[in-house]
């Protein structure tokens, strides 16, 4: 939990303060995120290929988009996508290390449940990555894009309970993150309902 609420804040930080480098130069972050995460693969056990840091990015994200409007939400929502290709990056290294783990110790269809939902998140979160890259998303028709993000929801449960189903000494501050997330986005659902029901007009 040290290791996740650190990077969060590692994470914030940079994003506040560089910006508007990071959404012109974006390229260049996915280039570097890339050649880290290969070295990465290569190693026994680092932050990235033990999925902190892919998680650090998506729960960045997710956080920022329960803040109050202002000058840090702006910034961290503006390089949303950059945080969560980058994120994508660094938890597809995690999932091919462990799924190249599970096929060296023959023990791939006899894993735990979380094992199987972490595959599953990955293979929900490639077309979400994908369709983030500015070079993809210009040629989406604006409703499609949306209509595919929605997804996002699906990803960001499919991650929680992969780590809620882990027994370690973080499970509640899962629960508790998953819980606030979820009741945020749910009340924000219902007023936008009740704000579109007021200024619909009668027929």
């Amino acid at each position: 939990m040290t290791i996740i609420l650190g990077l969060i804040f590692i994470l914030g930080l940079l994003v506040v303060l560089f910006q508007k480098w990071i959404r012109k130069w974006n390229i260049y972050f996915y280039g570097i995120a890339v050649a880290i995460s290969i070295i990465s693969f290569t190693q026994e056990t680092t932050i990235i290929n033990m999925g902190y840091v892919g998680i650090s990015f998506f729960f960045l994200v997710m956080i920022a988009s329960t803040m109050e409007q202002g000058t840090i939400k702006k910034k961290l929502m503006g390089n949303r996508a950059e945080l969560a290709v980058i994120g994508s990056i660094f938890s597809i290294t995690h999932g091919l290390k462990y799924i190249l783990f599970a096929l060296d110790y023959s023990f791939f269809w006899e894993a735990p449940l979380y094992f199987y939902l972490g595959i599953i998140s990955v293979l929900v979160m490639l077309p979400l990555a994908i369709t983030s890259l500015m070079i993809i998303r210009k040629k989406m028709k604006g409703k499609a894009w949306k209509k595919l993000h929605k997804l996002s929801y699906v990803f960001y449960g499919l991650i929680f309970l992969h780590v809620i189903l882990i027994a370690n000494d973080r499970m509640l501050f899962y629960i508790v993150l998953a819980g606030v997330y979820a009741v945020y986005k749910g009340l924000t659902l219902i007023t936008k309902k009740v704000e579109v029901k007021k200024v619909k007009p009668a027929v």
